[in-house]
């Protein structure tokens, strides 16, 4: 079973090394890194399969200056004897130094020190 402090930092490196990477190839490195080869991304823009659809899904969100703030502390859950963790993170998305235009929630679920699923849910876009 994975520790809270793993899986917390299972969840941070996605949204920073993942998610927040420009390069296509850091992010294949860090989801073979962090995530299981069967791992799924589920968003409301589909549901992608591999490392490299998610990578791409990815590149699609990019923006120059934008980054990604942590807007909650990580919570996680792990039942007793489970060898699965869940954890969610609020997180804003935008330019440096102001409020973000995007703000959303992750869902993870770890299994043998890896992410197993990535669900994703956008709240609104600031003034909207």
């Amino acid at each position: 079973m994975a520790s809270a402090d793993l899986i917390t930092s299972i969840l941070k490196e996605n949204l920073y090394e993942i998610f927040g990477s420009p390069s296509h190839e850091d992010r294949l490195q860090n989801l073979a890194r962090l995530w299981n080869p069967d791992a799924l991304f589920i968003d409301p823009f589909g549901v992608f399969k591999t490392h490299e659809e998610v990578s791409n899904a990815i590149s699609g969100l990019q923006q120059e200056g934008w980054v990604f703030t942590e807007l909650s502390e990580v919570q996680v859950t792990s039942p007793p004897g489970s060898e699965i963790g869940v954890a969610r993170l609020r997180w804003g998305y935008g330019k440096a130094s102001q409020e973000p235009e995007l703000t959303g929630l992750d869902v993870i679920s770890v299994k043998d020190g890896k992410v197993e699923r990535l669900y994703t849910f956008l709240d609104s876009k600031s003034g909207n």
